[in-house]
């Protein structure tokens, strides 16, 4: 089965999976799997993102001041490329061999909510949350790669986790921890580092850029829509010493303004491997003339945000 980049209705199809969950030492026992909730909508102050079953329980789309910044038609997480397998992660799936019907898919085995730093207790299909704090606590398996991912919402930031422990070696053609679907109505782009502004550029306006961009030394990306005066800013604040975390995005007209977090490009995850990546989402408003300049600030800010746990 192909990447699945652009969610189709079918995938709701395949929601579940076994598991065990995830608890809080403070907590009551939870539901199991079959009782997490499908859809869940999360809003922090001035942020807004979504809980997906249909994404393996991953973070879906981010809105800021009720505009869309980041697309809900997309995958968010983490997707392994095994070499000789394929895609396999957040919203990717593949065909099981020799086995017609059946599919292949990121194993969640935790799931845990807090709001306000207090566990969700009990759980319904579809569910709206609005508060100071959000959190969200996550196990999964890749194969032999074991994830525990976070979400969080505070201070009017979004910052997420992806802790890598691998069982075993795999062999990889490519992975990302951490991805984001910016808008296909932002309208302008820069890269950076901690130095300044690396690259800029405006996004296409029809078409696609199908071979991606590159970004090997950046350490932080802003997008703006001139059209809103919002923009947001994806700051990378960790990564494996030993691990590439290079930016590759792609411009895709009408779609989304992706960037990818990749890393173990084209090599083999050790086993015993232990490692974190960690981003940190803010957001901005400016005028067309001086977007840059606040995004820049803002990257500044972002750099000295606590990390979580």
């Amino acid at each position: 089965m192909s990447t699945v980049q652009k969610l189709l209705p079918i995938i709701v199809l395949h929601q579940l999976c076994s598991g065990a969950l995830l608890l809080d030492a403070t907590a009551p026992a939870e539901p199991n799997q079959s009782q997490w909730p499908q859809k869940v909508v999360v809003t922090v102050g001035d942020v807004r993102t979504r809980i997906e079953g249909a994404k393996m329980w991953t973070h879906s789309g981010i809105d800021y001041q009720d505009d869309v910044m980041a697309t809900e038609e997309s995958a968010y997480g983490t997707v392994i490329t095994i070499r000789g397998v394929g895609h396999l992660g957040t919203a990717h799936f593949l065909d099981v061999p020799g086995r017609p019907g059946e599919i292949e898919k990121e194993n969640v085995i935790g799931f845990a909510l807090f709001v306000d730093g207090k566990p969700v207790t009990e759980f319904a299909p579809e569910m709206d949350f609005r508060g100071g704090s959000f959190r969200m606590e996550r196990r999964s398996k890749i194969r032999d790669l074991n994830l525990e991912s976070t979400v969080s919402i505070r201070d009017g930031v979004l910052v997420e986790t992806q802790h890598w422990h691998a069982a075993k070696a795999i062999d990889l053609r490519m992975s990302y921890p951490l991805m984001y679907a910016w808008t296909p109505n932002a309208t302008h782009y820069v890269f950076g580092d901690d130095n300044g502004v690396q690259k800029r550029g405006v996004f296409l306006t029809e078409g696609t850029n199908k071979d991606g961009g590159m970004e090997k030394t950046a350490r932080w990306m802003a997008v703006f829509n001139a059209s809103t005066g919002k923009g947001s800013v994806f700051y990378l604040l960790e990564h494996p010493a030993d691990a590439d975390a290079w930016f590759q995005w792609t411009d895709a007209a009408g779609v989304y303004r992706k960037l990818r977090i990749m890393t173990f490009v084209e090599k083999i995850v050790p086993e015993g491997f232990d490692g974190t990546y960690q981003s940190v989402v803010g957001f901005f408003s400016a005028s067309e003339s001086d977007w840059e300049a606040v995004a820049v600030r803002r990257a500044a800010e972002l750099k000295s945000t606590k990390a979580d746990s």
